[in-house]
């Protein structure tokens, strides 16, 4: 049987950090003859073409400021209408960014998917563009016919918009591949902590600082795009993005990784993806604590303010950063969360679908 067309629009580029829309993307392939598009500035017109079997590759060019110029708006429109061109060809739109939903035309006739893993409009520091992405999606929720999520406080949010319960959580996940044994705490001169992700402005570098001038015996390693302009002090190391499947070698000698966010209405609603990497990975793990990660209580070591942090790395370096989990259950907590499971939730939602259409 012929495979459905579906059309799947990211909100972000396909080289960047390998995360939930890659991988819905590949899974999908399998199901569907599937068609990406997904943007990248023009800027960057010299990077390389994605190429993967299975999967069918355009590029959405974005021009800087034209989500604040409407001229500059209307041009990038023109560039990349012909994309948009025979939309009705595709008997499903998947989409991940509420921006982008202006792309698809009033009069499509097939089903809509959209994939909500993050709280959009608190990405935008100005009221203006705020209010622009939350009318975007609200039109984009009322248009879909499924709704996923990745976490509580986005299903809250999706369903109090739709005005009855529409959506259906889908968390992240982890890979069931890549999985170390939990680490064993040695004792050393020096401790690294690392991070491994996008570093933008939720980021606390001033309790990375603060913390290395009370505690000289650790440093921090940064691996991952940086998305502001990065702070040099002593005691941090940046690293550049690595592939997936070769973090392991960047992380190897660290002896704890952490997540220093700083809790705002973006972070709050985020299902972070790096606590189930971390899980994987062995690692001792500490992270600042907000409700949606409450579940990874029995892994992760938490702290709520700075002198919390300090105290606990004090603590635990003492006991040379051991992991708060054994192996089982390590091996049991992943078993539960791999993608494949997610997919499963994702794949019966579509295809109950595709028997009422």
């Amino acid at each position: 049987m012929k495979k459905k067309e579906m059309l799947y629009i990211m909100g972000i580029d396909w080289s960047w950090i390998y995360q939930r829309p890659q991988i819905f993307a590949d899974m999908l392939s399998e199901d569907y003859q599937l068609t990406v598009v997904f943007p990248r500035s023009i800027l960057r017109i010299r990077a390389k073409h994605p190429y993967q079997p299975g999967i069918k590759f355009h590029i959405l060019w974005t021009i800087p400021y034209q989500e604040k110029s409407r001229l500059i708006g209307k041009i990038s429109a023109l560039l990349n209408g012909y994309l948009f061109q025979n939309v009705n060809r595709y008997q499903y739109v998947f989409i991940g960014y509420p921006l982008y939903a202006r792309y698809i035309p009033e009069n499509y006739q097939g089903d809509i998917i959209y994939d909500c893993m993050d709280n959009h409009e608190a990405l935008y520091p100005d009221s203006k563009r705020s209010s622009n992405v939350m009318t975007q999606e609200v039109n984009l929720i009322k248009k879909s016919r499924l709704l996923t999520v990745s976490s509580e406080l986005l299903r809250e949010k999706m369903d109090s918009i739709a005005g009855y319960p529409k959506s259906i959580l889908v968390r992240n996940g982890t890979v069931s591949y890549d999985i170390h044994e939990v680490a064993c705490p040695i004792p050393k001169k020096r401790y690294l902590l690392g991070y491994i992700g996008t570093v933008s402005r939720w980021f606390d570098f001033r309790l990375i600082e603060n913390s290395f001038k009370k505690i000289p015996k650790i440093e921090y390693h940064i691996i991952g795009p940086i998305a502001i302009k990065k702070p040099s002090f002593d005691g941090i190391v940046y690293h550049e993005s690595v592939p997936h499947d070769i973090l392991w070698d960047s992380i190897k000698d660290c002896d704890c990784l952490i997540m220093p966010f700083i809790v705002n209405d973006i972070v709050s609603s985020v299902d972070p993806v790096k606590l189930y990497e971390y899980i994987a990975f062995g690692k001792c793990i500490i992270s600042v604590y907000y409700p949606e990660i409450e579940r990874f209580r029995d892994f992760v070591y938490f702290y709520r303010n700075e002198n919390e942090y300090i105290n606990l790395l004090l603590s635990l370096m003492e006991k040379f950063f051991p992991p708060k989990y054994n192996k089982e259950q390590q091996q049991a907590f992943l078993k539960a969360n791999t993608w494949e499971k997610r997919y499963e939730i994702l794949k019966k939602e579509l295809e109950e679908i595709k028997d009422e259409s």
